[in-house]
């Protein structure tokens, strides 16, 4: 019985612990929109709240470099927080006019919602800028359309700067 007891300590003590380099990795993948393969990760030494920071960089598909760290849990292999150096303000990539659509029409459902529907929306590409997507949005009914605006979405980052609404029920 003892020996049983020892053998699953044991095994419980040589179970993997998740490495936070290889999770850093990852979401500094995520975060970058990169391959796996395109990103590096190296630990950088202990914080005084006994997690570990991890420095990373990401090469994008047009060959910009992005860098950042992030901080992880060495025991779980949680990121704690994770971030992008500051120094080059450009963004390598943009998000797309489908993607803006979707931000747009949740941002609708959250704000002005007659229900659980998502509002029509539609990417404006005359009135947009590389800089900034401008997406129109609209609730309607067999009657007509019950609300309608627009939203102004970065294309960078995916944040909405300005959104609108019709008030015209």
């Amino acid at each position: 019985m003892g020996l049983a007891i020892a053998i699953l300590l044991m095994v419980g003590t040589l179970a993997a612990q998740p490495d936070p380099v290889v999770t850093c990795r990852l979401r500094a993948s995520a975060l970058t929109n990169t391959v796996i393969a395109n990103t590096s990760a190296e630990r950088r030494g202990g914080l005084p709240n006994g997690n570990v920071m991890v420095l990373w960089k990401a090469k994008l598909s047009n060959g910009h470099v992005v860098s950042g760290s992030c901080e992880a849990s060495p025991k779980t292999g949680r990121v704690v927080r994770l971030g992008e150096d500051s120094v080059d303000t450009k963004r390598a990539y943009r998000i797309t006019p489908g993607e803006a659509e979707r931000i747009c029409q949740r941002e609708a459902r959250a704000r002005v919602s007659p229900g659980n529907v998502l509002p029509d929306a539609v990417f404006l590409p005359r009135t947009s800028t590389k800089s900034m997507y401008r997406v129109g949005w609209q609730y309607g009914s067999m009657a007509g359309t019950i609300r309608k605006g627009r939203c102004d979405i970065d294309s960078a980052t995916g944040r909405i700067s300005k959104f609108d609404v019709s008030h015209g029920w």
